[in-house]
């Protein structure tokens, strides 16, 4: 198995007696487990007459097995153990996965090993989870992701297993006759077996002992019988060349040009189809993207994207289209295939560009960072069904060498005959409704005289142009040496109005660093307008220089500015070898990038479109956005951000700009591999480049607090209703964060299992622990297609109760456990740079400059009570009691 030079983890792949197959990861740096099984088997594998029966089966396995029959027994142990457990349905794919306290791994894994073992699928489990898949697919209706995917499957092949409806409802899941448990049991015997699974287990115990904790998972059923491959073509003749115009719930205006491609795995080595989304989505000088732009017909450009499976693949070219560009989206096919043109005229000048992607994967791979270990084991038990046993971990970045043959034979599907035209624009004509979601679309066949118009463009225009050699991969990237052990950053400047920081990683030994700066400016919060224009100017920055800096971001530098309660912050990250002449000419752009009052107009539009479009989002997000913007005055609704910007003109944005820049003070925090002369040269280049500037005091972002009880109460279109009750804590010290996380810690989980699973009172249901400018806090939400928000908020108040007087009865032990769990979560380690520099830049912008506040949470939490709490609860659901409840009907 081909390993990272930076993985010091030991690996172990078994194949069971069953079949089962099995990669076992020691890592001795984490004192958490996290283990993941994916079955190969998803919706495609659902009966005709049984549509959402693979999802179905998901959610039942949850529900108890024949050793441990309590329906909420697995998630409430996980979380019990400071862990968290999910899963997913796919199409030819599920998966389930869990992490938890690594002591308790060897008890999980037999439990965990029973859902496919011995799972109960009970019949009185399938009435209530039944309406759980309902609500969730109720929750759908309205997103336009779900509402296109649909319209694609009615206009596919209706034999292929894809046209299938993936999610179910209560009527796809009706009893008929007999309870459907039979079924699903029958479905379960027929699908889930050992040979389709991959497991994997990470832990810091030895691999010897990992072993032997596998073991519970051979009596899986097993068989040497194999997945059957899908016979019919995704495609018909009939179902190409054809064009579909979607009208979306949301404004959207995109355009996809879509090609038919079979899907080999064996392309994987070469990274061919991803080498030519790499030609064709390419941002610079003489890109199609570039020429596009500056016709002033699209926003964004992204190539290669589309649904893709075991016998099928779908190579996407998507423009996010501007009004003008919705007139000539018939031009833009045409100049997609004279850039197409120019790919085949210079096959010649490929593979050295190949290369350039292939240097940059492979310096990625050497330095590549794991975040979260549930993620990343998901990820590898996929991995484990596409890629052969030394690519579970290389085969998402080996590039074998350019293939001729393989480059050739993609383009040649890229052809008009192949092609099919996605037209998604608020105001097309449309003829049918998509079933299911009832997605407003028409479908017509292109004309022939266009196909063969296309058919025969052969010269690409004399602007077009492909990559060049980049510039930024020939920096060299050494890891430098350690100077001495740092603690926490160091503050090499302290001038009024100015501070920078810095410490250089002694902890991951990679070539990488993170750059932060902000610049809070005064002039930026004096009212919405100037609020919503620094969101626009953060916008409109990243446009005005994505062609620019292009190159940069390929060869792994990345960078984004955005806006923040009262400014502006830019992030840069990646490799160190040319990131300070990147921050540098970024932060240079910034004072003078010319912004025109083209990009100004279409960017405003877009913006105020996208704030009008917000009230369509599920009403528990919206809530949400309200909650921010009722306690943070610096933060304001979409709804007020849309108004404000709405009279904003360019002369205004001009004057807005150079007053932005007029009063502020900067905060910068460089973190990674580099020494302290690296810094202390960019300290004094960045403080250089705005000494025009007046220096501000520190800009602190007000808060406003909840000393009654408070409601917001909205109307909204549509059947969902919701409600979301918020405590905050009375003050900042650290004794009552750490309460409020023992809080959420004790309910969130019987939370969920009793008012999702047990009361099925809505799909959304949870429990937080939310901050809102440092100062802490817990949210509780439910968003229910069924039940009004003043149902939902008594069968919430009602829990609550019951909460404080199990908590009264609570014996010591299980408060112990409880402690230990929200311990191993607050004590986690960072684990990667990315995570350590985001840390410490959050305590430098909160000027916590002690950088301990993980360290007095673990002191606190040590301190911590069981009494403190049931006091605390007791006085927090008083019925005079400070909070803020916000209701949607």
């Amino acid at each position: 198995m081909k390993l990272s030079n930076n993985d010091s983890r030991q690996y172990q792949f078994l194949t069971l007696d069953n079949g089962l197959r099995v990669l076992l990861i020691n890592d001795e740096s984490t004192a958490k487990s996290a283990v993941s099984l994916t079955v190969n088997v998803g919706h495609f594998d659902d009966p005709e007459d049984r549509q959402g029966m693979a999802h179905f089966l998901e959610h039942m396995l949850f529900l108890g097995t024949i050793e441990h029959p309590d329906s909420g027994g697995f998630s409430q142990f996980i979380s019990q153990y400071g862990g968290q457990s999910n899963a997913w349905t796919g199409t030819e794919h599920s998966s389930y996965y869990f992490d938890c306290d690594a002591e308790r791994l060897e008890e999980a894994l037999e439990r965990f090993s029973q859902f496919f073992v011995s799972p109960l699928l009970s019949e009185g489990d399938t009435e209530k989870e039944r309406e759980a898949i309902d609500a969730e697919f109720k929750m759908k209706i309205k997103d336009d992701g779900r509402r296109i995917y649909q319209v694609h499957k009615e206009t596919i092949n209706p034999a292929h297993p894809f046209a299938k409806f993936s999610v179910g409802t209560r009527d796809t899941l009706a009893d008929r006759g007999d309870n459907i448990a039979s079924e699903l049991r029958a479905f379960f015997n027929a699908h889930y077996q050992a040979q389709w699974m991959t497991l994997v287990i990470a832990a810091p115990q030895p691999l010897a002992t990992l072993k032997q904790y596998s073991l519970p998972f051979g009596n899986i059923v097993g068989s040497h019988e194999q997945k059957q491959a899908i016979q019919v073509p995704m495609y018909r003749q009939s179902d190409l060349q054809l064009e579909l115009q979607i009208k979306p719930r949301k404004h959207m205006q995109k355009l996809i040009v879509s090609f038919a491609m079979p899907n080999p795995e064996d392309l994987y080595k070469h990274k061919s189809v991803s080498f030519l989304a790499h030609l064709l989505g390419y941002e610079g000088k003489g890109s199609l993207y570039s020429i596009l732009k500056s016709q002033g017909w699209i926003n964004a450009l992204s190539a290669g994207g589309g649904i893709t499976g075991s016998n099928f693949r779908d190579f996407n070219i998507s423009f996010a289209l501007t009004d003008e560009g919705i007139e000539y989206y018939e031009d833009i096919v045409e100049m997609l295939f004279e850039y197409l043109a120019l790919i085949k005229q210079n096959t010649a000048a490929l593979p050295r560009l190949y290369q350039d992607k292939s240097t940059l994967l492979d310096i990625a791979f050497d330095n590549q960072e794991v975040g979260r270990m549930l993620d990343w084991v998901n990820s590898i038990s996929v991995n484990m069904h596409h890629y052969s046993e030394a690519d579970f971990l290389y085969g998402d970045y080996r590039m074998d060498g350019f293939s001729q043959a393989h480059h050739e034979k993609l383009l040649s599907y890229l052809c008009p005959t192949n092609m099919r035209l996605v037209l998604i624009h608020p105001d097309v004509e449309v003829s049918h409704k998509a079933k299911w979601y009832n997605t407003p679309y028409s479908v017509t066949t292109i004309a022939k005289e266009w196909i063969e118009s296309l058919y025969n463009v052969h010269m690409p225009l004399p602007q077009m142009s492909l990559p060049s050699i980049n510039p930024y991969l020939s920096a060299k990237n050494p890891l430098h040496a350690v100077e001495y052990e740092q603690d926490k950053p160091v503050r090499l400047a302290d001038q009024p109005g100015f501070e920078f920081w810095f410490k250089q990683d002694t902890t991951f030994r990679v070539t990488k660093g993170h750059f932060y700066l902000e610049i809070d400016s005064a002039p930026s919060v004096t009212c919405h307008k100037h609020m919503a224009l620094s969101r626009l100017f953060a916008d409109l920055f990243m446009d005005a220089v994505a062609e620019r800096f292009y190159s940069a971001e390929l060869a792994g530098l990345s960078y984004h500015i955005n806006s923040h309660q009262g400014g502006l912050t830019l992030h840069t990250a990646g490799l160190t070898g040319n990131q300070i002449t990147l921050v540098l000419e970024l932060v240079e752009a910034l004072l003078h990038q010319p912004i025109h009052a083209a990009r100004f107009a279409e960017y405003k539009k877009q913006l105020i479109r996208h704030w009008k479009n917000h009230n369509k989002n599920k009403p528990v997000s919206e809530l949400f956005s309200r909650l921010g913007a009722h306690l943070m005055p610096w933060n304001p609704s979409p709804e007020d951000l849309a108004i404000a910007l709405k009279s904003a003109s360019f002369n205004e944005f001009q004057l807005f700009r150079k007053q932005f820049f007029s009063a502020i003070h900067v905060k910068a925090f460089m973190h990674g591999n580099w020494q302290r002369r690296h810094a202390e040269k960019l300290k004094t280049s960045v403080h250089g480049l705005f000494s025009n500037s007046e220096i501000l005091d520190d800009l602190k972002r007000p808060l406003n607090e909840i000393n009654r009880v408070e409601g917001i109460q909205i109307q909204r279109e549509g059947n969902d209703h919701a409600f979301i009750e918020y405590f905050q804590s009375q003050t900042n010290s650290v004794e009552e964060k750490v309460t409020l996380m023992a809080i959420n810690n004790l309910l969130n989980q019987d939370y969920f299992e009793q008012l999702r699973t047990k009361e099925q009172l809505g799909y959304l249901v949870g429990a937080g622990y939310a901050p809102f400018n440092t100062r802490a806090g817990v949210a509780f939400y439910i968003q229910s297609p069924n039940f009004n928000s003043e149902h939902l908020l008594t069968r919430h108040s009602s829990f609550l109760k019951t909460f404080a007087k199990q908590l009264r009865e609570c014996d010591e032990a299980s408060w112990q456990r409880s402690k230990e769990s929200l311990l191993l979560q607050i004590s986690e380690k960072d684990k990667n740079l990315r995570l350590r520099a985001q840390r410490l830049w959050i305590s430098i912008t909160n000027d916590f400059h002690q950088f301990d506040m993980q360290c007095r949470l673990i002191a606190a939490l040590d301190n911590l009570e069981r009494s403190d709490v049931v006091a605390y609860v007791d006085n927090m659901l008083k019925p005079d009691s400070p909070r803020l409840v916000l209701q949607c009907n």
